[in-house]
């Protein structure tokens, strides 16, 4: 018997109709950001939405809160605009400061809607078991931000999900780090509730930031207590638990939507692919120090003068894609009191304070210590 489902999501529209076989037909618009923002480390709208509208108690503290991150109210309704690393932290530090919610991050994810999770929360309504919620966190999050890192791991009868902030988001800010993990962990347990109306959650909790004095609501949501000042953050359940069917279990439909999801990646990366992909290399391997053109170019599995030539082939340099990424690494780490300008000069690469001293007036037009006073 014919029918015919809609799904609309934030500009996508998904026709699907049904005689025998699915035959589909799609029209997207705005459903993931498809924005040529040199942004090196960013998330996008939907996500900063969604802690605002849930921080704020009336149109004046959305008005206070964007006002701190330097965005127009308005900017939380177009999908497409990012926000950077320092106006995430400034974002996530004036909602708890709005809000007066110490565990707002808690509280956040255990509000957090599929629609709020938009394309993804799809994907997520139409898998067929519990498990494959973590697997799409893992596979997708790329569209809404690279702040954040995501695994999945089988490890005999248990599934661990592994997630952390970039280590410069560490860095910058460890309390706005340690939030998102914590926003993470109980969106997590909520998306498992709704889609399978069972009560999944993790036998052990493993957090890398210090206890808190009260952890009751941890507790609460997690239902165990979570260890803190581990070398890693990490949910660990049972694989029978996460066997779960999801209750709204859908393959055609989410065959189609991941297909149109890693095409728009796709089409997103078109055009400077390898620039994007030497920004991660440049991010991934800045566990010391900022990593050279011979270690990148090792990373990739090239020589130097490959990767200057591909470099070149898309309208920038080594040289001039270096000193974007330092120059945005520079500001978010100079909004960390805690870290001298010796400390980040040699983050970054130099080996005397003066000679990044020199080349952040020559990219800002002034020195790290009047843009942190600035700033502050």
């Amino acid at each position: 018997m014919p029918c015919t489902l809609t799904v609309r999501d934030k500009g996508l529209s998904v026709h699907a109709r049904w005689e025998g076989r699915f035959y589909l037909r799609a029209e997207q618009t705005a459903w993931m950001p498809r924005t040529t923002d040199s942004t090196t480390l960013w998330v996008s709208m939907p996500i900063v939405r969604n802690t605002v509208l849930t921080a704020a108690r009336n149109a004046k503290d959305v008005a206070e809160i964007c006002a701190e991150i330097g965005i127009a109210v308005n900017d939380l309704d177009l999908a497409e605009k990012r926000i950077n690393l320092d106006q995430c932290c400034r974002n996530i530090e004036a909602s708890i400061r709005v809000s007066g919610d110490p565990f707002l991050g808690l509280h956040l994810g255990e509000r957090t809607s599929l629609s709020a999770l938009g394309l993804a929360g799809l994907m997520m309504e139409s898998s067929k078991y519990a498990v494959d919620i973590l697997h799409c966190a893992q596979e997708f999050s790329q569209a809404f931000t690279n702040l954040q890192t995501f695994h999945v791991r089988t490890v005999g009868d248990e599934v661990h999900f592994l997630t952390d902030a970039v280590s410069v988001w560490q860095e910058r800010s460890p309390a706005t780090a340690a939030y998102v993990v914590e926003t993470t962990c109980s969106s997590v347990v909520h998306q498992l509730d709704l889609l399978t109306r069972r009560h999944i959650r993790p036998v052990r909790l493993y957090f890398r930031h210090g206890r808190p004095t009260d952890i009751t609501e941890h507790e609460r949501i997690f239902r165990c207590r979570p260890a803190f000042g581990q070398d890693m953050n990490c949910m660990v359940f049972a694989a029978a638990d996460l066997q779960a069917p999801i209750i709204g279990h859908n393959q055609p439909l989410n065959a189609m939507l991941k297909a149109m999801y890693e095409e728009q990646l796709r089409k997103n990366m078109a055009g400077a692919a390898f620039t994007e992909k030497v920004k991660q290399v440049m991010l991934g391997n800045m566990q010391v120090t900022f990593p050279s053109l011979e270690v990148i170019a090792e990373v990739l599995h090239i020589t130097p003068r490959t990767l200057q030539r591909k470099l070149q082939q898309e309208g920038t340099t080594f040289r001039g894609l270096t000193d974007a990424v330092k120059q945005e690494l520079a500001e978010a780490l100079l909004g960390n009191p805690d870290l001298t300008v010796a400390d980040i000069a040699y983050k970054l690469g130099y080996f005397e304070p003066t000679s990044f001293q020199r080349a952040f007036r020559q990219w800002t037009g002034s020195t790290p210590m009047e843009f942190r006073k600035r700033r502050a």
